[in-house]
């Protein structure tokens, strides 16, 4: 069975899921699971750039995730094992009607056999627990809105599939490979992040007047803070040099006011050399920060004197 025949068999479970296992050896699950997680990203690769389609509405939609910076193995306890494990046992555990102890502490105390019912509603019951597991994921954000309720579908579609793909693991499979696949799917994701954004540098600007370039930090480092800088007394930079440092706190020391706001907590190594005598002007790296960056819309702010 190649990868277009393991996906038929998960497209045809999200049409009408069922819970009779596989007969297939754990070799060929093992397969289905690498199809399934590349299905997953494949489909959560389509919401990404929905989202970034999308980016003018979600701007003001902070995910409270990103606010804080872990090391790299902190991160991967606190996101590839602990969440999968809760969220599994709490999504994906129960959906077996021997396992779900609610469920059946309930059929107890009315002396009834609740199984047929199970069995009859399945479908619904799998979609109701995908949907819970992808819309729980909203609380990772906040400043919410009607906008933001319109948009939550897009927001976490790729949690609502996802959803759906651990239940197909969970009930054609077994527990363990639901198990698996999630902590395969948060693991990816942490590859990702350390490839894509950890110790990546980029050029933000290289022409006749400055250089600038910016090292995104998407892990804790160990290394100091520190920030240089020399300007000139009309506040024009010729050299700063920020290491290990926040964006937020490089916006505050720089422009003293509280109405440039970060909205993600960008951490970064920033290198800016004027290549003029008479420096580069503040507001002129503001404009280029705010073409990488997203900034909050801020109102009703109060400027701070320097």
């Amino acid at each position: 069975m190649g990868f277009r025949a393991r996906v038929n068999s998960i497209n045809n479970f999200i049409k009408r899921p069922n819970d009779i296992p596989f007969s297939i050896s754990t070799w060929e699950k093992f397969k289905f699971l690498i199809s399934g997680i590349i299905y997953d990203f494949i489909v959560a690769f389509i919401f990404v750039i929905l989202i970034s389609i999308l980016e003018p509405l979600m701007t003001p939609y902070e995910n409270i995730l990103n606010s804080e910076l872990y090391s790299f193995w902190k991160s991967i306890l606190l996101i590839t094992i602990l969440p999968p494990l809760l969220e599994e046992l709490i999504f994906r555990f129960p959906l077996k009607y021997k396992r779900n102890y609610v469920f059946r502490f309930i059929a107890y105390l009315f002396k009834s056999d609740f199984s047929g019912f199970w069995r009859k509603h399945l479908r619904i019951i799998v979609y109701l627990f995908s949907a819970t597991f992808g819309f729980i994921h909203l609380s990772n954000y906040n400043n919410v809105d009607l906008v933001f309720f319109m948009l939550a579908p897009i927001i976490v579609g790729a949690q609502l599939f996802a959803g759906i793909i651990f239940s197909f693991f969970r009930l054609k499979m077994g527990f363990v490979w639901a198990l698996l696949g999630h902590f395969s799917h948060n693991f990816i994701l942490i590859m990702m992040s350390f490839m894509f954004f950890h110790n990546v540098e980029r050029s933000l600007l290289d022409d006749d007047e400055v250089k600038i370039e910016a090292t995104g930090i998407a892990f804790k480092l160990d290394n100091p803070t520190r920030l240089t800088i020399d300007s000139l007394q009309n506040g024009n930079i010729l050299c700063l040099d920020a290491q290990n440092y926040s964006l937020q706190k490089l916006l505050d020391e720089l422009y003293r006011t509280d109405t440039l706001r970060i909205r993600d907590n960008d951490q970064l190594n920033l290198k800016l050399y004027s290549k003029k005598e008479e420096g580069y002007a503040k507001d002129q790296l503001l404009e280029v920060l705010k073409e990488f960056y997203t900034f909050k819309k801020v109102t009703d702010s109060i400027s701070k004197n320097e």
